[in-house]
């Protein structure tokens, strides 16, 4: 009789998973393996960001990344507090790190609150260190578990609220949260649930009970927040009852990069109103991946490196700012060298940063990305770069990644741009309009024009009437070098010039100037000589045209006043309008800002 082969498997042992999962506990507090993620919250009436609910992430591999199983662990594990603590700390130095906007709304539990390690004033410490006003931090109480003594809670949260603190109570109409929490708190905030906002544009029982609470958060002077928003209907809704206090998926989701920039969903308005979505940007890219400190040595890089094996670089960092980067094979030749590790462990890791590597700020446009790569020693370009906020650190990002977002906007703008110059058409300079509208940042508009250009190409030919806008091209290039500019050809010997800033005047007086000197020599020396040519008016009725040229109508739109390229544009072709009027060079500065034509807002003319 053969013998028969039985697979047997141990019962699982409850024990070890639960030491296990207390292992990774301990791991990632010890290592302060945390992550904040943070979601904005709306003013839909302002409209603005007035703040942002940090939310904490574990670790990606971890069984303990998603944030209902780290804190439940933790509060079974007794470390419930200990984490807490963490989550403020981290979320606290990454809110001030990132210069993000508004209110920071931090999550806490009552029973950690009711901690006295978490009243000895640690919280308003560490602000004071990082020079951050308590006015900006939002205590938001969620009820996990229900409080116990309301009497102590209360003065718990008077405790905070007199130090400069804010409170918000969570998920109003959910679990514990109800209405006594609301009236023996008396936060300054209530979230609703969003229970109570999924389909309310459809559920009247819902539309009720949102429009009490609002009622009664009138009268005692409480801000009410609608959390959970992920359709438009639910948005226009909230709008139409006076909720404008929004957060939820339908304007963004938590990202430890988060945008601060105003979604473009706001609006009820026609889209002619709204500012239109951004182009890519550098933050799509970014990953947060935390630094090391300069002070660091050798040794503390590479047990970075071994706990991240995915990690090619690591960005070096002094006092917030980026110096360069370190990375792993340098790290890992010194350690192959013979006596490496005794030799390299406690040296600083100063004198081996990479202070070559790409480094780019978070707004710069692609095209100015693409200039800079051109301008590169290929030999320096590595795996990663660095991506700051108005100089800080921000997080990194992968070259190859880079690399295709530059590639997409080539193949965009090849298909859009002008045959004869190879310059941006209309399409990609519209949108470039519209990027810096809803970046905010001033900038100016110039619309250029060559004067008499229809009689020279009458008298020359269509062939040298082309050499005569190549060369308005080329004269363009030449104010391009610096970064900040933006040439669009939009047709024939039309052109448009953004620039960033205020400093408009002076380069397009030098633009005028470089293109007098060089068209001369386009016309033949008897008509150069005279100063002009023999053609024919619109008419058809002979006349003298005087040699080229230029007209230039410049805007300095208001973002908050212009919502797309279409005001901007209008600005700058009326004071285009203006300048044709003026006999030779002229530079005319419309007054107006925006699409209104109040009185007092006529064009200013500037003769060149």
């Amino acid at each position: 009789m053969a013998a028969q082969l039985i697979e047997f498997s141990p019962a699982p042992n409850p024990n070890c998973e639960e030491h296990r999962m207390s292992d990774e506990l301990q791991r990632i507090l010890a290592n302060r393996l945390l992550t904040p993620f943070f979601m904005p919250i709306i003013n839909t009436a302002t409209p603005e960001i007035i703040g942002y609910e940090a939310l904490i992430r574990g670790p990606a591999d971890s069984p303990l990344h998603a944030p209902a199983n780290l804190f439940a662990f933790a509060h079974k594990a007794g470390r419930l507090l200990q984490l807490e603590l963490l989550c403020r700390e981290l979320s606290i130095a990454r809110f001030i790190q990132l210069k993000l906007p508004g209110k920071l709304f931090l999550n806490v539990t009552p029973n950690t609150l009711l901690e006295q390690d978490f009243r000895a004033g640690e919280t308003l410490a560490l602000l004071q260190r990082a020079g951050f006003p308590p006015e900006r931090l939002v205590l938001e109480i969620t009820e996990q578990l229900p409080i116990t003594d309301y009497r102590l809670m209360r003065e718990t949260t008077d405790h905070y609220r007199a130090q400069g603190f804010q409170v918000a109570l969570d998920d109003l109409g959910a679990g514990y949260a109800g209405l006594r929490s609301w009236s023996e708190l008396r936060p300054q905030y209530v979230k609703i649930d969003r229970h109570f906002i999924e389909g309310i544009d459809q559920a009247p029982i819902k539309q009720e009970f949102v429009r009490s609470i609002m009622e009664v958060a009138r009268s005692i002077e409480c801000r009410v927040i609608a959390e959970g928003i992920e359709q438009a209907a639910e948005h226009h809704f909230l709008n139409r009852i006076g909720l404008h206090r929004q957060q939820g998926f339908y304007f963004a989701r938590p990202h430890p990069l988060p945008t601060t920039q105003l979604p473009t969903q706001l609006s009820d308005g026609p889209p002619s109103h709204r500012h239109p979505p951004l182009g890519p940007r550098l933050s799509d890219i970014a990953s947060l991946r935390p630094g090391i400190h300069s002070h660091c040595n050798l040794g503390d890089a590479a047990r970075r490196f071994r706990q991240h094996p995915e990690l090619q670089s690591i960005a070096v960092l002094e006092e917030g700012r980026a110096l360069g980067l370190l990375h792993r094979d340098t790290c890992l030749n010194l350690y192959l060298a013979p006596f490496g590790r005794e030799l390299y462990e406690r040296r600083s890791l100063l004198n081996y940063v990479d202070r070559q590597a790409l480094m780019l700020e978070e707004r710069v446009s692609l095209e100015q990305v693409s200039q800079h790569l051109a301008r590169l020693d290929r030999g320096t370009i590595r795996t990663d770069f660095i991506i700051t906020r108005d100089g800080s650190y921000l997080g990194m990002g992968a070259i190859v990644d880079l690399l295709k977002l530059v590639t997409e906007l080539q193949l965009r703008n090849a298909r859009h741009a002008n045959p004869l110059t190879q310059l941006p058409g209309s399409v990609p300079t519209h949108e470039e309009i519209d990027r810096r509208l809803a970046e905010g940042a001033p900038f100016s508009l110039a619309y250029i024009d060559i004067d008499h250009f229809k009689g020279y190409n009458d008298r020359y030919g269509y062939q040298r009437g082309d050499a005569m806008i190549q060369l308005l091209a080329d004269c363009l290039r030449q104010c391009g070098q610096s970064g900040g500019l933006h040439i669009g050809h939009i047709g024939g010997d039309d052109f448009l010039l953004l620039q960033a800033g205020s400093e408009w005047r002076q380069p397009l007086l030098a633009l005028q100037q470089r293109f007098a000197e060089r068209v001369r020599a386009l016309y033949d020396p008897a008509d150069r000589a005279r100063g002009w040519i023999a053609a024919q008016d619109r008419s058809g009725t002979p006349c003298r045209h005087p040699l080229a040229t230029l007209s230039i109508g410049v805007a300095l739109p208001d973002p908050a006043r212009c919502r797309s390229h279409h005001p901007v544009a209008a600005l700058a072709s009326d004071a285009k309008l203006l300048a044709k009027k003026q006999p030779g060079d002229s530079l005319v500065l419309n007054r107006r800002r925006g699409p209104d034509r109040s009185p007092g807002n006529a064009p200013d003319r500037t003769h060149a």
